[in-house]
């Protein structure tokens, strides 16, 4: 089966949840930074998630002992962000072979709340990069994230950094994160992203996974961004699937991740919905989300597709060699 993995890659993956506990935790010590475990086997265990509903994941985010919240504290300084980009991918490529990997991450919550210029960690996470790929035969590239809780003026100031480093590693934009209280505002991202656009950045839209088909339906008509984080809700809607196929958006699965958040309950409704999507001729790719936090990674992913016969060794090729060229980079 080995012959299978050959032109792998990784669209979909977390700066956060992509970088090993032992690492964290040496660059934590390095910097000073104090850590609410001082057992470094606890420390490890606390970053791996077996399972945990939807919901609670979501509200994970807000509180302190987070291992999210944890993370994004230890990697918040350009010294953290550069290390921890090519710990990634030098790793990526070590252990799996990768041919290409996109890393992605919102540089508003990894500047220490304002410490550091924004500046400074964007142009840290692409001397990470390339310091990487000077070592290492793959190809990488960085998507900046916004999130669902900021405003337009937040979104503006992260797509014209991405606009500032494009041409240094920054392939796309991205939204992620939990929705604010009082709701979330989709409008505040169309000139943005608009913008993004005309300066030759690809767009990503986390929307479908913890979302139903309805917002998934503005964010097509809104934004129309090239590939779709997750998107999995799109299996309940066949008009929803004809339009992802008409207008050639790409989804991108994360399998272990959803059944561990608990919004897909098993693998019989993973494979439904996996084989849904072929079916109905939708394109996806298959990845990661974070390896580290879920304890994968996307040749495990593969394996377990084809192990639980969701999808064929055929179609496992078919999948890696479109998501190969799916690539923003």
């Amino acid at each position: 089966m080995e012959d299978v993995f050959q032109n792998l890659c990784d669209l979909h993956l977390h700066l956060g949840a992509s970088v090993s506990p032992h690492f964290l935790w040496e660059i934590a010590h390095e910097q000073g930074i104090s850590l609410p475990q001082k057992n470094y086997w606890q420390f490890l265990n606390y970053f791996k998630i077996k399972k945990i509903t939807s919901d609670k994941y979501l509200r994970s985010f807000d509180k302190n002992i987070s291992p999210f919240v944890l993370t994004q504290k230890i990697q918040s300084s350009p010294y953290a962000v550069e290390k921890s980009i090519h710990h990634i991918i030098s790793f990526a490529y070590r252990n799996l072979l990768l041919k290409k990997i996109e890393i992605r991450f919102n540089p508003f919550l990894r500047n220490k709340d304002g410490f550091f210029d924004v500046d400074k960690i964007v142009l840290a996470a692409t001397i990470g990069l390339h310091k990487a790929m000077i070592e290492y035969p793959i190809k990488a590239g960085i998507i900046l994230e916004t999130d669902r809780q900021f405003n337009q003026k937040y979104h503006q100031i992260i797509v014209e950094k991405a606009i500032k480093y494009k041409n240094m590693g920054i392939v796309g934009i991205d939204v992620s994160g939990p929705n604010p209280k009082d709701g979330f505002n989709l409008d505040s991202l169309v000139e943005p992203f608009s913008l993004a656009k005309k300066n030759g950045l690809k767009i990503t839209f986390h929307t479908g996974e913890f979302t139903g088909t309805s917002e998934m339906w503005e964010v097509i008509k809104k934004i129309s961004p090239h590939r779709i984080g997750h998107g999995i809700a799109a299996y309940k809607d066949k008009k929803l699937m004809e339009e992802i196929k008409r207008k050639n958006i790409v989804l991108e699965i994360c399998p272990t991740s959803n059944i561990k958040t608990q919004v897909v309950k098993n693998w019989y409704e993973m494979k439904l919905i996996i084989q849904t999507f072929i079916a109905n001729d939708v394109p996806f790719t298959i990845n990661s989300d974070g390896p580290e936090f879920f304890s994968t990674n996307v040749k495990k992913e593969y394996q377990i597709l084809i192990k639980k016969k969701i999808i064929s060794i055929e179609q496992a090729k078919q999948i890696i060699n479109f998501s190969y060229h799916q690539s923003f980079v």
